[in-house]
């Protein structure tokens, strides 16, 4: 309903604590901790979600060790218990494209490769946890 209405240009006002629900049906979103707004824009801007760092995750196929990976995939490395790697990085394609053509190249397939960036949700909680927007000055 909510949807519908905004197709036809009606402003709704939401409350949620629901970041799903506001990332599908807002055009602005408005976060509010301890009485004061703490952050407002886009649901893809809102907390610097555009310039977050993404993260890529996948599971190093048996008895590969990390030092055969590409630099650049070795450079973003910021976690690897039990071989499920975790890298981070600004630009996920300067990571992701050696890390395909190396798994291309030696026949291993990634299958539970994951990229993603914070979350609204993410956000909000990192946002109410400290009362502060981090982009604020």
């Amino acid at each position: 309903m909510i949807a519908g209405l905004r197709a036809l240009g009606v402003t709704v006002f939401l409350t949620t604590h629901f970041m799903d629900e506001a990332e599908h049906l807002a055009d602005h979103v408005t976060v509010i901790s301890d009485g004061r707004i703490v952050a407002e824009g886009t649901p893809g801007t809102i907390g610097g979600r555009q310039r977050a760092a993404a993260e890529i995750r996948f599971t190093l196929p048996p008895g590969t060790p990390v030092t055969v990976l590409p630099r650049p995939v070795r450079d973003a490395l910021v976690d690897g218990a039990g071989g499920r790697l975790v890298l981070r990085t600004a630009s996920p394609l300067t990571v992701l494209g050696p890390l395909v053509g190396w798994a291309e190249a030696e026949g291993h397939d990634l299958a539970d490769l994951e990229v993603r960036r914070p979350s609204l949700e993410d956000v909000y909680l990192t946002l109410t946890a400290t009362g502060a927007d981090p982009e604020a000055p």
